[in-house]
């Protein structure tokens, strides 16, 4: 919806009386604190003084906190945003709203795990809407809960089954389980509704790259460059150095990725998977877990930096931290990442037939060394005179 200044100004002002009625009158219910508006930076500052100062009468509005949470989410200040909402929680544990707020911080921050808890919590507690099944099937995605990411960009569907977004995120969640042909229809309709063609044509390169159809990827690459302005974008270069390492051209694609890979327009984790992969294939095992590690830092559970870092050790002939990585691994959830928790327990599986084949041929070989290092006997006879 778009308005004229004058009915900003008048929509500033309303809403600027009502939260000093607010701030005036503390023995009114918590939940009259009214809804927040789309507004410009100043309008954000100004409302978390107002609530500020509602908080300081009455620190128990569990209402205030959420919405100051909400205030600092739009700020972008998300540790403040979520130690509101944590406030708020403490004040009221079940209210459907303050989880799903919870959550959209923690995604926000990239806590996946956590914004799924949040948001699966808030609807236990009857909080259903397009708006939290998106997040679900988002929280999921990134987790990589495929299937249960599919379950609920299905429900977001069914309440909205005109939104394009929804369909983007149902094609990413068939694309990540494999299913190329329905990922393909469902980001198409996601385009022929209007979504945002960047978006869609970036999932559908990445998962025409992971199936190793570099010709459909280039297709739908230059589908997204006819339609780019101002230049090519950054998330463009990244998959242009995503399939320069696939066909065999690392060093350009090395170039590609340390021009961007600093760039607030990549995803960070998504820069350091490439090198690491780029460097592991390269045997430059120092590069590649220096890398694996710039991705734990963000994600502590993703299998894929864990399982290079299993066989780096394993390369190195560092067997006993080998086993320990994989272990690792199949320690954590069985249905996060489920086809890498499937090779690990594999590859463990041939690692410790390996070491016991390695240990019977040392046990061998001393033996062996052992038989002679012995002395011969001398014969045992007379002297001669």
């Amino acid at each position: 919806m778009i308005f004229s200044f004058q009915q900003l100004s008048v929509r500033y002002s309303i809403l600027l009386g009502g939260c000093l009625f607010l701030f005036g009158c503390q023995t009114q219910e918590q939940h009259q604190i009214p809804e927040l508006p789309d507004f410009d930076a100043s309008y954000y500052e100004y409302g978390v003084t107002v609530v500020d100062k509602l908080i300081d009468k009455d620190p128990d509005n569990a209402e205030a906190h959420y919405r100051r949470s909400e205030l600092l989410l739009q700020q972008n200040k998300l540790n403040n945003a979520l130690s509101s909402i944590r406030k708020a929680l403490e004040l009221d544990n079940n209210d459907p709203l303050y989880r799903l707020t919870s959550a959209k911080v923690h995604l926000q921050k990239g806590q996946h795990r956590e914004a799924f808890k949040e948001a699966k919590n808030a609807l236990e507690n009857g909080g259903a809407s397009v708006e939290l099944y998106e997040l679900l099937a988002q929280a999921s995605l990134k987790s990589n809960y495929h299937a249960d990411a599919l379950l609920y960009s299905d429900s977001a569907l069914a309440m909205a089954p005109k939104n394009p977004y929804n369909y983007l995120m149902k094609g990413k969640a068939l694309a990540a389980s494999k299913d190329t042909a329905a990922a393909e229809s469902q980001l198409l309709k996601s385009l022929e509704l209007g979504g945002q063609p960047d978006d869609i044509y970036e999932a559908l390169v990445d998962m025409y790259m992971n199936a190793q159809n570099y010709q459909k990827a280039r297709k739908y690459m230059d589908q997204n460059l006819a339609q780019q302005s101002g230049g090519i974008s950054k998330r463009l270069l990244f998959q242009q150095a995503q399939i320069l390492r696939r066909v065999g051209n690392p060093d350009s694609a090395a170039a590609i990725l340390y021009q961007i890979k600093d760039s607030k327009q990549v995803d960070y984790f998504a820069v350091n998977k490439e090198l690491m992969n780029m460097y592991y294939e390269k045997n430059w095992y120092d590069s590649a877990s220096f890398y694996a590690e710039q991705m734990l830092e963000r994600r502590p559970n993703d299998k894929e930096a864990l399982l290079s870092q299993a066989r780096i050790y394993d390369k190195r002939r560092k067997y006993q931290q080998a086993i320990q990585k994989y272990e690792e691994i199949l320690e954590k959830d069985s249905l996060q990442q489920i086809e890498l928790h499937k090779i690990a327990g594999e590859e463990l599986d041939y690692l410790r037939r390996k070491v016991a084949y390695l240990w019977q041929k040392q046990q061998e070989q001393e033996l062996e060394k052992m038989k002679k290092g012995l002395a011969p006997l001398q014969p045992i006879t007379p002297d001669k005179p």
